[in-house]
């Protein structure tokens, strides 16, 4: 049953995990022009003037034909909204205008689990960034050569014009004292994380729920979402 989102994501800043699918799962972002174009339309998303500073890009990698992100907002989730609507609105006429089509690109709206706390942050954010080496394109000594993930940024330093939209979460900031060491303890994080994960289906299927965190807490919230229902349906 589809939720809705400002009942989801309750609190006024908090982090989530945002997915999408391309409509009937078709390959649109196969293309690394159309790669680059949908993070153009992320760029002019976040720099738009009803958005600006309320919603911040800590992860991201794009799929040939889905997208992952680490995001956090801040004051109301109606930022957040604000966001993924101006910025898929953008995406879609781009698309379909360079490509002399129309109707759908998305599959649906946007999944945006909630994130419990920052040990959960931490695994999203390498869930997110292991997603080319579950897909078979690379292995995780070439993942730094993969244009269009965050890793190479957090791994090695490596910037371009996409590491400019990256706001580096604190966790990662508290890693080390220079930029030599997160580096270094960022890749030790990652690769102890595909050690435990592996091709875990369940690992898969954990990141597309509406909550993610420890059993306990994602209970409370299917508890309270079952309240909110109980109520309007009295």
């Amino acid at each position: 049953m589809r939720i809705s989102r400002s009942l989801q994501l309750y609190p006024e800043n908090a982090s989530v995990h945002l997915y999408w699918r391309c409509h009937n799962k078709e390959f649109y972002l196969s293309n690394p022009r159309n790669k680059a174009l949908y993070m153009q339309a992320i760029r002019d998303g976040l720099s738009h003037s009803t958005i600006k500073d309320r919603v911040k890009v800590h992860a991201f990698c794009v799929m040939n034909n889905h997208y992952h992100q680490s995001t956090s907002y801040s004051e109301s989730s109606l930022f957040l909204s604000t966001y993924m609507r101006y910025t898929h609105g953008l995406f879609g006429s781009r698309y379909n205008r360079s490509h002399k089509r129309s109707g759908k690109v998305a599959e649906s709206r946007p999944k945006t689990s909630l994130i419990q706390d920052v040990t959960h942050e931490m695994r999203v954010h390498f869930y997110i960034e292991a997603n080319p080496i579950r897909a078979g394109f690379c292995k995780l000594e070439n993942l730094k050569l993969y244009k269009y993930s965050s890793f190479k940024f957090y791994a090695y330093g490596i910037k371009d014009e996409l590491s400019a939209l990256i706001e580096i979460p604190n966790w990662y900031e508290e890693l080390g004292e220079t930029s030599k060491q997160r580096q270094f303890q960022y890749r030790r994080l990652f690769r102890k994380y595909l050690e435990e994960t592996g091709e875990s289906r369940t690992e898969k299927d954990l990141y597309k729920k509406v909550f993610i965190g420890s059993l306990l807490w994602i209970s409370k919230q299917e508890l309270r979402i079952k309240s909110f229902k109980t109520k309007d349906s009295t």
